[in-house]
């Protein structure tokens, strides 16, 4: 009882995994350990110092979280969930500007769950990844950030309202006068269809470009040194979708449409 209770939660993954099973509900030892993978030696000191620090409760042979270990254990999935997305792609994030993201979405980032990073490949450096291309493609809407000009952009989004897609499009300044200098028919015609919008945003952030669909996630930041080196992540994680529509409104409400 002289252990704090982030020892006692943290301090083990046994009694960390107990607590993340139990928030499910009401659990048996044996589903416990067939969950866990553990044998009754290694599991029953585990509980034992979870119900005497007042997180878990013992009726029979099941156990259940307390009110307070319930509060706990709400509490600790968000940082738990974000350490995982961190976790994984350490590397890949260390390194990245997360300064255009407001603070309510970056409270919620281990909404991003199992993030695929796609590095580039130097022989295909302006090619879409499979990924992308497939799954854009049957997309049904598709909400689209761009601070960084790709050449293929103009007449991608084109096609892809020829095809009846309800296409948002967002595009900062400098990206913008870009596409209507170089690409005119292409903007032009994106934007005569009923099921486009087309914005834009003089805000800077470090997200150089943002694709929300109803089928995936696409996101590409520039790095701390204002670079963008052509690393792509991409989730299928419903939350994930959530999350990634919710910034996509965060910069639609500060930006102007385009007639």
């Amino acid at each position: 009882m002289n252990n704090s209770l982030t020892d006692v939660i943290f301090n083990s993954d046994k009694r960390k995994n107990v607590l993340l099973l139990l928030i499910e509900g009401q659990k048996s030892r044996e589903e416990i350990k067939t969950s866990l993978n553990v044998t009754s030696t290694a599991l029953i000191p585990q509980i034992k110092i979870l119900k005497e620090n007042g997180l878990v409760i013992q009726n029979g042979d099941y156990y259940t979280l307390t009110n307070m270990g319930e509060v706990l254990v709400e509490n600790m999935l968000p940082l738990l969930n974000v350490v995982e997305v961190f976790e994984e792609n350490r590397t890949y994030w260390k390194n990245r500007n997360l300064n255009g993201i407001p603070k309510s979405l970056l409270k919620r980032f281990g909404e991003l769950g199992n993030c695929l990073i796609i590095e580039p490949d130097l022989n295909y450096l302006f090619e879409f990844p499979r990924e992308f291309t497939e799954n854009i493609a049957k997309s049904e809407y598709i909400m689209v950030y761009n601070a960084y000009f790709h050449p293929e952009y103009p007449a991608m989004y084109s096609r892809l309202a020829e095809k009846g897609i309800d296409i948002s499009l967002i595009l900062t300044d400098a990206v913008y006068e870009r596409m209507k200098q170089d690409f005119t028919e292409d903007i032009e015609k994106f934007n005569s269809f009923e099921t486009t919008e087309l914005r834009r945003s003089d805000e800077m952030t470090g997200l150089a470009t943002l694709v929300s669909s109803d089928r995936f996630l696409f996101l590409c930041f520039f790095n701390e040194q204002g670079q963008y080196d052509h690393t792509i992540l991409m989730s299928f994680d419903s939350n994930a979708l959530q999350w990634s529509e919710e910034l996509f409104e965060y910069y639609k409400e500060r930006s102007e449409i385009i007639d």
